[in-house]
């Protein structure tokens, strides 16, 4: 019997072996396949997120007939109350903005720049901005505005240089002297998922400089210059101070209007074109005031609004403003867009003051859509707040950024994704004429669309990211799209 039970202990621990490696085989095949479908469910994500962005790039092709008027678009098939759209075995939602409806802050000047919220009381940042996009090596000093370039850069750990070029991204301002995540994103999230989907942020890819956690590159010490109230330059129309929208919300890196009427007609210049070609354009009448007026004064003609009173008057322009040009151009860099710019942008506008302003928004709240140039002189706004105005505004964009969330049925991540597209304007189709010489149609209706330009295609973390993202302009009701303050 004690031969037995000696004989049984050896047995008992291979069994207990045997049962220890079952157990690990098992609990790693486990992870194992939780790690297969998260990986598949990550992939299906990323697919549909750039499927999503293919269709996007096309429907605004289409929509703006290459951009070369606003966009009018129509939700994908299938989608939610939510914005929520099937594709596979996943879900997204497709936002679209208009880059014109946002601060360039490569075109904008230091005045401009300080007009916005997160700068009025903070002029030094502004200038920052300046001497990092441009070329030279000398600090920008205006009032209180104290600037940085490479010698203040280079005293960092680890030292680097001030670009001298214009910036690529947004997130690129946490390497310019003064600039923080809280000032960049803001201090909380500002839009929510309605799905009740709990967004992990684990497997986003990082900001900027590949953390998952956005930071700043500048050291503790604060910037040098003075941080007091700007000059009177750059004080905004009204005050913005108090705004809440986070700054990456307000500025771009990247916003063009194409140079043509919103009717997609070419805009003609009156101080070049011949009247023959004015009155094909414009009307007999309309020609005859610009001749008589060229005649006397075009030199003095820098803005389409140096027309209004002399030769043609507000019911002349609220006709043709949006159909004639003073200098010629294929685009329009870093205009506003009149429809869709929120308060904060709109405020900084330059010329604009608290009368311009009130006009733009009440017309706005009454549900005005400006449709082209030539609806602004229907606001009530004498000829200097005209010439103000209309050289830094626009009703259309050629440049949009898509954003896009996705969600698996099963994984508690939304996936999302910022992409910055560029619309091509259509190209007219060449004919052949009887005498064997290539020609192209004065009409548009053989003009073909051109595939649109992938400027940009970024993942976005969770926070600071997507949930910090504002309510996007909607570009989905019928005869345009106003964004009330």
């Amino acid at each position: 019997m004690r031969q037995q039970g000696q004989a049984l202990v050896p047995v008992l621990f291979v069994v207990f072996i045997l049962t220890a490696f079952a157990v690990t085989v098992s609990t790693s095949a486990r992870r194992e396949v939780r790690a297969a479908s998260n990986y598949l469910k990550e992939t299906q994500q990323q697919q549909i997120a750039m499927g999503a962005v293919t269709y996007a790039m096309g429907v605004l092709e289409q929509a703006t007939n290459g951009g070369t008027t606003p966009a009018q678009l129509s939700q994908p098939p299938d989608t939610d109350a939510n914005g929520w759209t099937q594709l596979g075995d996943g879900f997204y939602k497709l936002e679209y903005i208009d880059t014109t409806s946002r601060l360039n802050i490569n075109t904008a000047d230091l005045a401009t720049l300080g007009k916005l919220p997160a700068m009025i009381n903070s002029p030094s940042l502004a200038a920052a901005i300046v001497d990092w996009r441009d070329a030279d090596d000398n600090p920008t000093t205006s009032g209180n505005a104290q600037g940085a370039e490479s010698d203040y850069y280079g005293s960092l750990n680890p030292p680097y240089n001030a670009k001298n070029a214009p910036f690529d991204t947004v997130d690129e301002l946490l390497l310019v002297q003064g600039f923080t995540p809280e000032i960049l994103y803001g201090a909380g999230p500002q839009s929510t998922d309605t799905t009740g989907q709990t967004s992990d942020p684990t497997g986003m890819m990082g900001d900027l400089f590949g953390s998952r956690s956005a930071h700043s590159r500048q050291s503790a010490r604060p910037p040098t210059g003075g941080t007091g109230a700007s000059t009177t330059s750059s004080v905004p129309a009204v005050d913005t101070s108090s705004s809440t929208t986070p700054l990456s919300e307000l500025i771009t890196t990247f916003s063009r209007e194409l140079n043509v009427a919103s009717d997609g007609t070419a805009r003609i210049n009156v101080k070049t074109a011949s009247q023959t070609d004015i009155t094909t354009a414009l009307g007999a009448q309309i020609a005859t005031k610009i001749m008589n007026g060229r005649a006397q004064n075009s030199s003095s003609w820098n803005s389409i609004a140096d027309l209004l009173g002399n030769p043609l008057s507000k019911m002349d322009m609220q006709t043709v403003g949006d159909k004639i040009i003073v200098a010629d151009a294929q685009y329009r860099e870093g205009v506003i867009n009149i429809n869709t710019a929120p308060a904060e942008v709109l405020a900084t506008i330059p010329g604009v003051d608290a009368t311009v302003y009130n006009a733009i928004i009440q017309a706005r709240q009454s549900g005005t859509v400006f449709t082209g140039l030539n609806d602004l002189f229907q606001l009530n706004l004498s000829r200097t707040q005209f010439v103000a105005l209309v050289d830094h505004v626009c009703t259309k964009s050629s440049v949009y950024l898509v954003r896009i969330r996705v969600r698996i049925p099963g994984s508690q991540k939304i996936y999302a994704v910022q992409a910055l597209i560029q619309l091509t304007p259509p190209q007219q189709q060449s004919q052949t004429g009887a005498n064997g010489q290539t020609t192209t149609p004065a009409t548009t209706d053989t003009t073909t669309l051109q595939p649109a330009v992938l400027y940009q295609f970024r993942e976005v973390p969770r926070r600071p990211g997507w949930t910090n993202w504002a309510t996007a302009p909607n570009f989905y009701q019928s005869g345009g799209t106003v964004v009330t303050p």
